[in-house]
Formats: structure tokens, C-alpha cells, sequence
């Protein structure tokens, strides 16, 4: 998810019982940008799952350190090593990338859709002129392309969206018993394209719920000057932010003091996670060099409900209506988000499982 404009940041986490005790906020934080990285910059460690550097982690090894739970908690990211390995990674992107190849036009609609209101982006029937509509037209620069629900399109994108592995370190971020599967979307970063703006995911997301997360997994190893996110550390947890202030009371967010981190040091098979208020943004990709992808799978605790408007302080952001009209259509404000398309996909049974092993196996 990513926002065109700056979104609203809303409720904390709810924090699960095992840890909620240990879970404290730094009380003095250096000031952040809220348009442009700090300077200088703090880069994050990436933190290992308690297995060999070298080796991927297997879903018998998988353990969430107590560390990375309370980093997570605190600061509403973390980054996972070797999640998975190379010849992993290699399936994972064959799927993904082919699957995208085919929905490409859309992906350029969408943007259409966001940054040119008026204009029907179903009468485009090209790149070129969507491209067009976007330069004379657009409200904003494009930032960047998104296919929403490969998995809805692809088997083996579902396989990877469901990987045990995942859903495991997912659960036990979450502190969940039940996981469902929101979306999958790959966001693409040509080289030129600009500045993702500082936004939440879950102000994009009709569910009442504090219980989501996004996993971000880059489909290369990125390198410094590489349009990575960058995440306003804690704001998951800052509750007035969004309470008192509307959008432009919050566009100051130096004067909060959130430190502005990133993660320059991911490699492929690395991966980051980042809670669904976290505020995060992503600098634009430098015009030489390769594109920036990277496939990203949401995650929300079973039993939320579907978002009641009446009393809402503000309007949710449309932007990824594309994502969840389908599904939402169906639900009425206040129930409870249980539907196909959101399926359950933790705990995962053992004729699942056996059916991953298969499916994520390079050919």
C-alpha cells in the first residue's frame, strides 16, 4: 500500500498480553523530516530469526526472538534475514512478475484513477496514453505502479502469500490464533519515478482492527541508493497524533520527534515488516539504473469488522478501493470480516502444507 497524498495516522496497537509489559517508547527521539529522510539518516539492523546467517529458515527452526516481538511492539517495524533463500526467491519472483505482466495496463489505470479525478481510466487503452493523462492531468507525480490480488489471479502467487514459514513469523507478530490474508500487491519504482508520500496502511483499509501488518519483500538486493521505506519509528503508537489533528495539522511531523529509520542493508530474501499505523514513505528511484520491485502481502487478526463510517473522524482514503470493493460490497458497516476473498490462511492444515511444499518448489 502507498499513499499519493499524506494520510491520517490513527489508533495504537492493541498489544498482546505476553508482552504488553515490556513494551516502553523511547522517552527522547530526535527530530525527523516529514518530506525528506533525516539528516544523517539511521539505519536500522536487520535482525536474524535465531538461525545460521547463511542458512534459510525452515519452518521447524522458525522462532520470533523476544526482541524482535518488542522491537515490533515499540517501534512498529522490523526486518527479517534470509526469510528466504535464493532459489526461493527465484520462484517467488517468476510468479509474482509474471503474473503482473499480464495486469500491467491496470496498473497504470489505477494510477489514472488516484491522481486524475474525472478522467474514466477504463477509456484508456494504452500505456502511452495513460502516461499522457498522468503528465498533463495528474494532481501528482507518479510515484510508483501497483498490481493489487495477484493471488486471486495466480495459484502460485496464493501459495506464496500462504507460505508456512511467513505465516508463522506473521502469527506471532500479530499475537494471533487466526490469520487472514488482505491483500498482495507488487509495487514498482521505474527508474525516474518519485517520491512515495509519508502515509498509514490501515487508514487505506475498511476494517476496524489494530491487528494488521504488511510485509514488504524486495524482488533484488537493494543497494543505497535504492527507494527503500522509511519508517517514523513509534508512530503506530502516538494516538493524539490522529485524534486532534487533521491531515494538514499533521503534514509537521518534526515536530513530534519521531526517529526516521530505514533498512539500507536487505539483500534478496530479506524482508520487513511494519504495523498497519506505522507512518512510512519511500524516496523517489533514481532515474539510472534498474527498477525498484517489490512484492508486499497484508495480514489482519481474524474477527475484525468492517468499518463503521458514522462516527468516523474522517473519510477513509479511497485510494486502494480497487483492492477491497469486490469483497466489500458484500459486507455491511460493523460485521464481521469473514468472506472468500479474505480468506483464512493460519493455522495452516497439513494437507495445505504438503501442498505449499509442492508449490513453491522450483520447477
Amino acid at each position: 500500500m502507498a499513499a499519493s497524498h499524506y494520510c491520517a495516522l490513527s489508533l495504537s496497537p492493541i498489544l498482546s498480553s505476553r508482552y504488553h509489559r515490556y513494551c516502553v517508547v523511547p522517552h527522547s527521539l530526535p527530530p525527523c523530516s516529514a518530506l525528506s529522510p533525516p539528516s544523517p539518516r539511521r539505519q536500522q539492523p536487520c535482525l536474524k530469526l535465531g538461525v545460521d546467517d547463511q542458512a534459510p529458515i525452515s519452518p521447524s527452526k522458525l522462532h520470533i526472538s523476544h526482541e524482535q516481538l518488542l522491537q515490533f511492539e515499540r517501534v512498529g517495524h522490523v526486518c527479517v534475514r534470509k526469510l528466504f533463500d535464493s532459489q526461493e526467491m527465484g520462484g517467488l519472483i517468476s510468479a509474482v512478475t509474471d503474473a503482473a505482466a499480464r495486469e500491467k495496463l491496470n496498473a497504470y489505470r489505477h494510477r489514472v484513477a488516484v491522481l486524475c479525478p474525472g478522467v474514466d481510466p477504463f477509456s484508456l487503452h494504452s500505456i502511452a496514453e495513460a502516461e499522457t493523462v498522468i503528465r498533463e492531468q495528474g494532481t501528482d507525480e507518479l510515484g510508483f505502479l501497483q498490481n493489487f490480488n495477484l493471488h486471486q489471479k495466480s495459484h502460485q502467487v496464493r501459495q506464496w502469500a500462504s507460505h508456512p514459514r511467513m505465516l508463522a513469523m506473521v502469527a506471532e507478530l500479530l499475537g494471533a490464533q487466526r490469520v487472514r490474508l488482505y491483500q498482495d500487491c507488487l509495487f514498482q519504482k521505474m527508474p525516474g519515478f518519485g517520491v512515495t508520500n509519508w502515509h498509514s496502511d490501515l487508514n487505506m483499509v475498511p476494517l476496524d482492527t489494530n491487528s494488521f501488518l504488511t510485509v514488504w519483500i524486495p524482488l533484488r538486493s537493494l543497494a543505497k541508493t535504492d527507494s527503500s521505506l522509511h519508517f517514523a519509528s513509534g508512530s503506530h503508537r502516538d494516538f493524539a497524533l490522529a485524534y486532534w489533528q487533521n491531515n494538514q495539522g499533521m503534514a509537521n511531523l518534526e515536530s513530534r520527534g519521531y526517529p526516521v529509520v530505514d533498512y539500507p542493508c536487505m539483500t534478496l530474501g530479506d524482508v520487513s515488516i511494519h504495523h498497519g499505523w506505522t507512518l512510512h514513505w519511500a524516496p523517489g528511484q533514481p532515474g539510472t539504473g534498474p527498477a525498484r520491485a517489490a512484492w508486499t502481502v497484508s495480514y489482519f487478526a481474524d474477527g475484525a469488522k468492517v468499518l463503521a463510517t458514522r462516527h468516523t473522524r474522517r473519510k477513509l482514503q479511497d485510494e486502494d478501493g480497487w483492492s477491497y470493493q469486490a469483497w466489500r460490497k458484500d459486507l455491511k458497516e460493523g460485521q464481521v470480516a469473514r468472506h472468500p476473498l479474505l480468506p483464512v490462511v493460519y493455522p495452516i492444515t497439513i494437507d495445505d502444507s504438503k501442498q505449499q511444499r509442492r508449490g513453491t518448489k522450483k520447477k
